[in-house]
């Protein structure tokens, strides 16, 4: 006959916490797939973001034109300062969404990472707000994962963010100055209609699982204060909501900036001093 193993109250304990801590690290949160629908909750979000993606400065896509070389492959970094989806708090959340197209729709993205920090309720709260920008009141998150997001904000303007084994992201919205050179200008995307173009230093990711395997660093990176409820989408007053990728700025999106007197970016100022900040001297923007 085998002998019988005894364990003691803080053998069951240790038993116990080995259990739970596997089954956080290899459950459904972990990695999973899920589509999410829109309850018509109220909302709202207060925070910051910074964007990267492939695309030349400016971003075209921003202004209502097709991505510079046919792709752009965009991340979000989304610290939320304050922030409630109905009765859900959503105060201190980070994430980092993957994939799509830029400022286009939200209906699939490659990957959505929540820091672990984030409870279940806040998760599945913070992804039907998602889903309340789609016109479908519904999205679909194809690559779900729960893990470690190491976020830095120096002085206010130098973005480090990763994740480990998986994403770097290092944006300055100072460009190395002493503050801001770029101006806050109008811009489709989800959660502003302003964005200030910042100094993409370092932009890679890695996740095989979820299809995303590219390093576009030196490329595009874009930076938007976050002010934003739900009231806003039901009102159609974001840019986002009237784009067609034509080129420029739709009439409806026109009237809104005319509305809430935004500034309307200047493409080829915009370019040229971006290339001054990068090379340390003027440059002819039309090259």
């Amino acid at each position: 006959m085998g002998k019988s193993i005894k364990i003691g109250a803080t053998g069951l304990l240790l038993l116990a916490l080995a259990v739970a801590l596997f089954g956080q690290s290899a459950g459904p949160e972990a990695n999973s797939s899920r589509t999410v629908r829109y309850d018509g909750a109220d909302w709202k979000l207060k925070g910051e973001g910074i964007v990267c993606c492939p695309c030349a400065v400016p971003c075209p896509c921003r202004s209502n034109a097709a991505p510079s070389y046919g792709h752009c492959e965009a991340t979000l970094y989304l610290r939320i300062k304050e922030g409630r989806y109905g009765s859900v708090d959503l105060r201190g959340m980070q994430l980092v969404d993957s994939g799509g197209m830029c400022a286009v729709h939200y209906q699939k993205l490659s990957a959505l990472y929540f820091d672990r920090s984030a409870s279940p309720a806040q998760q599945a709260a913070f992804m039907k707000l998602l889903a309340s920008f789609s016109r479908k009141q519904s999205a679909e998150f194809p690559h779900l994962r729960v893990v470690h997001i190491d976020a830095h904000i120096t002085g206010g303007h130098l973005f480090t963010v990763t994740i480990p084994g998986i994403l770097e992201i290092v944006v300055d919205r100072n460009w190395g100055q002493a503050s801001p050179p770029m101006p806050m200008v109008a811009a489709p995307d989800h959660f502003s209609n302003l964005l200030q173009y910042v100094q993409n230093i370092r932009y890679h990711i890695q996740d095989d699982a979820a299809g995303l395997n590219f390093n576009y660093s030196r490329r595009q990176a874009n930076f938007r204060e976050v002010d934003l409820t739900a009231q806003q989408y039901r009102d159609h007053s974001m840019l986002i909501q009237f784009g067609d990728g034509k080129g420029w700025f739709t009439p409806q999106q026109m009237e809104i900036i005319q509305a809430q007197r935004l500034k309307i970016p200047d493409l080829a100022a915009i370019r040229k001093e971006a290339l001054r900040l990068r090379t340390g001297k003027t440059v002819d923007a039309r090259r």
